[in-house]
């Protein structure tokens, strides 16, 4: 799969050097701070949610090479964050760790974690690692859910929330390429502006285009998860929620797909910020 931001691959020497100890150090230290209780499902606003770890994570993204600016943040790209968080993070009840490391990955602490197709479906599945092998999971006692019906419902029901976010996710971040594109064509207008100054605008311009192509790949990783967990559960059980799990899908592709089209990011960036290619609506079983 193509990566977020062009040379994301130098990024993984940040996993082996003293940044990486320090940021692994971090997360432990932190881990009993995290509570998810504050706007938009984040933590709860705190010295450490809004000082400590926006910090720390602006000195471990710029030791990877990302985009990162000191600059104070407007209230829109204060929105735009905010936002993210929502489709940056998995599912509440995902494994913790997995939990853990998308909080730290939102912070820049460390870098996105690879997308893994089969997490949505383990989750709701009942077991973290047990999800996908069904003697395994009532073996265990990880089958929690009634009936197959509830699961198809619980997968039509996360699409239909996420589905539900997209306009306003859209509204801000044309918001924020707006004021950008703005802000790039001042650049050379505007006198008396220093080399630093220049350099922190260029590095905001890319970290929030940085951050809505994130997004946006994070679209593309949520429905092929989706997909993948109604597809099982066809094969698992064929019930007649399949299709109103299917139509929502469908229609959740078909909204991403039209916002990739529109979505024009600028192209001031010193590394260009990657975008995945539309992404097209299809039924769950195809013939041919």
């Amino acid at each position: 799969m193509a990566r977020p931001f062009a040379g994301r691959d130098k990024f993984r020497v940040f996993n082996h050097g003293s940044v990486s100890f320090f940021a692994g150090a971090m997360c432990l230290a932190l881990s009993g701070c995290y509570s998810a209780t504050g706007d938009f499902g984040r933590p709860q606003s705190g010295v450490w949610e809004n000082s400590i770890l926006p910090t720390m994570g602006i000195a471990a993204a710029s030791s990877r090479g990302e985009p990162a600016s000191w600059f104070a943040l407007t209230e829109d790209e204060k929105e735009l964050r905010a936002r993210a968080w929502n489709f940056l993070m998995p599912e509440t009840d995902a494994p913790v760790l997995t939990r853990m490391q998308d909080h730290f990955a939102y912070h820049r602490l460390l870098p996105p974690r690879e997308s893994d197709i089969t997490l949505f479906h383990r989750t709701i599945m009942g077991g973290q690692q047990l999800g996908n092998s069904p003697s395994l999971r009532v073996l265990t006692g990880g089958e929690t859910f009634r009936s197959l019906t509830s699961r198809y419902n619980r997968v039509r029901d996360v699409i239909t929330a996420d589905h539900a976010l997209i306009p306003y996710f859209k509204l801000i971040a044309a918001q924020v390429l707006q004021a950008d594109h703005v802000r790039a064509r001042s650049l050379t207008h505007v006198a008396h502006l220093t080399e630093e100054q220049y350099e922190q605008a260029i590095k905001r311009i890319c970290e929030n285009a940085l951050i809505i192509a994130r997004v946006h790949w994070a679209f593309h990783d949520r429905a092929a998860q989706y997909r993948f967990s109604l597809e099982h559960l066809l094969v698992e059980g064929p019930e007649r929620e399949a299709i109103p799990a299917e139509r929502s899908l469908m229609a959740f592709e078909a909204d991403i797909g039209r916002f990739r089209k529109e979505t024009l990011l600028p192209s001031v960036c010193n590394e260009p910020v990657a975008l995945p290619e539309p992404l097209a609506p299809r039924p769950l079983v195809r013939k041919g």
